[in-house]
């Protein structure tokens, strides 16, 4: 290996002799076209470096179960080529200067001109790479963090990465200026000044920005939840968005509710953890009925409704002694709250028909009053001497 680089190095200053021998005493000739090789052997490497990851970097990354180290290769693809024509004009560019005498004065400003240039250039293409790769971190750890949750996707992840985007170029921005020799302090106070005044003129769309983050990331209630808020009114979540979260109540409107309140209030959520809800059934049969039948009877229907869950088994129970009947209550469950209504009227309808046919009667509410013989002669008297009959 070491004979290998030792003939390579010879060989490449037996070329420079010869190109150098050539050129003759024309500097500025020999360099430039130094230079220019240089350029184009940059090129060639940033296409080889390409293809080598084009090739074998996506067959390795291939090999592993998420998508993320794809996404950032394809990042990286894109920029190689870009980064390879700055760098080749760079290292062209200062093989160029070692030919010129400092009588060249022109020449050397456009040079430095071209150096600054090419820096800035550099540093978009750097800073770009850096925040394309931030925000593919980002939106996959959100994705994550929130289950996928559409919301995330739709609202927090946009947002996140423009914040990222930001602060990425602005240190970028920072950065540039400091290399250039600029004084950065006063801008710096500036920008603080102005985000304290922004901040105390929007406090409250702020807290509702934060608690929106909160909502997406803790998640109390997703989209398509029913939940009911402290004002008493229940309704399925429809939207989460950054200020406020909507939700659609039975009667087909919006409430719109800032997201500061909600995080600060209690909130009851039917269908988290899971979607399955109750489903009761209170009604009362005549005294006399035979108790065990009329479970029975309930346990039946309720068991052989569709909807209705097999685990945990339906049950019914004599809940109280009324007034008028005996008091019974039929729980049961359904796999999701848009089953609860209906599910529940069809069993009340059943209910009826089989306690019909079974000769149970569902006694409607009454009242019995006995009265004494004493007080029966002393209101009929009392009637009889109120009783004028016209002459």
């Amino acid at each position: 290996m070491g004979l290998m680089e030792t003939m390579f190095a010879h060989s490449l200053n037996f070329i420079f002799d010869e190109l150098y021998r050539l050129l003759g005493e024309n500097n500025i000739l020999y360099h430039a076209v130094v230079g220019a090789g240089i350029g184009v052997g940059v090129m060639i490497t940033g296409k080889i470096l390409k293809y080598f990851l084009h090739t074998f970097g996506r067959k390795l990354m291939a090999k592993t179960e998420n998508e993320l180290d794809d996404e950032i290769l394809e990042i990286i693809l894109a920029r190689v080529i870009a980064i390879s024509g700055v760098l080749a004009l760079y290292m062209g560019i200062q093989e160029l200067s070692k030919g010129l005498s400092e009588s060249n004065t022109n020449i050397f400003l456009v040079i430095e001109y071209s150096n600054k240039a090419l820096y800035i250039v550099a540093a978009l293409i750097l800073t770009s790479v850096i925040a394309r790769i931030v925000k593919t971190l980002v939106t996959y750890t959100l994705n994550n963090a929130a289950d996928r949750n559409e919301s995330v996707t739709h609202s927090l992840t946009p947002l996140v990465n423009r914040l990222v985007t930001f602060v990425v170029f602005s240190l970028a921005t920072v950065g540039v200026l400091e290399h250039f020799g600029q004084n950065i302090s006063t801008l710096l106070t500036l920008v603080g000044a102005g985000s304290l005044t922004l901040g105390l003129a929007a406090q409250d769309t702020i807290s509702n920005m934060i608690s929106g983050f909160t909502i997406m990331l803790d998640r109390p209630f997703r989209i398509g939840d029913r939940v009911k808020i402290p004002s008493g009114e229940v309704g399925d979540i429809f939207e989460i968005g950054l200020r406020s979260t909507k939700i659609l109540d039975f009667d087909n409107n919006l409430i719109i509710v800032p997201n500061n309140e909600l995080v600060k209030t209690r909130v009851v959520n039917f269908g988290y953890p899971g979607g399955e809800v109750r489903v009761v059934i209170d009604l009362g049969v005549a005294y006399g009925s035979n108790i065990e039948q009329v479970k029975k009877i309930l346990i039946s229907i309720a068991k052989n409704h569709p909807l209705v869950l097999k685990n945990p088994p339906p049950d019914a129970l004599l809940t109280s002694l009324g007034d008028w009947a005996l008091q019974f209550r039929l729980v049961c469950r359904v796999a999701s709250f848009k089953d609860q209504s209906s599910t529940a009227e069809n069993l009340r309808v059943k209910i009826y028909e089989e306690l019909m046919k079974s000769g149970i009667d569902i006694p409607f509410p009454q009242h019995v009053v006995h009265l004494k013989p004493a007080d029966i002669n002393h209101a009929f008297q009392t009637s009889s001497k109120r009783k004028k009959i016209p002459r």
